[in-house]
């Protein structure tokens, strides 16, 4: 499955290791087909999973931990104490299977660029995944935006692609340089209109040898039914010697 460099590795070697990740497999993501090459792949920033581990320490273990050792100064019967640390079991669960789906849904969700459109791939739950997709010639305006002091010193913000036919843009939160971003998707997009122009400049240009090269035929093909007519009617004219 794993194979030598191919071309996707060679052309994001310039791009940031820490928003882009690129694996060296056919099939990059899911519904991906075999004539697209992979642009740009966008994660969300590694602040996204600290800021998950960061509420997992202070819901999951700090404040539990402040409540027991609170209730411990406190003359408590035995059975309350067995309740009591039969609900922290439970809630440290429930917090760390809240927290694991978290990661999922961050570590899943993606954005990704090719030379034909943009697939925008949304983990909504832990069995719900959401893959949305526009053309790169739909593509309108790509926007990036960094509030906060913390986010402006992290570089990180949220990213925008306005597309024709949809009121709704497309948005992927906790962006590395998400201004550097966006003109990378605008740079993508210009060479794949480029692209289309040359190809459909030499389609033009094959046609138009294919449409002189079959009028050079028909001419022929005239001249030659031209001639045969001619040599008819001098047989019919020729007088009988007989």
């Amino acid at each position: 499955m794993f194979g030598k460099r191919n071309s996707i590795t060679r052309n994001h070697k310039k791009l940031p290791k820490l928003h882009t990740r690129i694996y060296r497999k056919t099939n990059f993501f899911p519904g991906q087909r075999d004539s697209e090459e992979v642009k740009l792949c966008i994660r969300t920033h590694w602040v996204q999973r600290a800021k998950i581990l960061l509420g997992f320490l202070l819901m999951g273990i700090l404040l539990p931990g402040v409540i027991l050792y609170s209730l411990s100064f406190v003359n408590l019967p035995q059975k309350i104490w067995m309740i009591l640390n039969l609900t922290a079991i439970v809630y440290f669960i429930m917090v760390w299977l809240l927290t694991f789906i978290e990661f999922i849904k961050s570590e899943m969700t993606l954005l990704v660029t090719t030379n034909e459109r943009i697939a925008d791939i949304i983990q909504a739950s832990l069995f719900d995944r959401q893959i949305s997709e526009t053309s790169l010639d739909r593509v309108q305006e790509v926007s990036g935006f960094t509030h906060g002091i913390l986010r402006t010193f992290f570089d990180v913000g949220r990213l925008e692609i306005s597309t024709a036919g949809s009121d709704i843009p497309i948005i992927i939160r906790f962006v590395k340089s998400p201004q550097l971003t966006a003109r990378k998707i605008l740079d993508i997009q210009r060479e794949s209109q480029q692209r289309r122009r040359v190809s459909d400049f030499g389609k033009r240009k094959s046609d138009q040898l294919k449409t002189r090269k079959n009028e050079q035929f028909s001419q022929e093909e005239l001249k030659e039914m031209r001639s045969d007519d001619a040599t008819d009617d001098r047989q019919q004219r020729k007088p009988d010697t007989d």
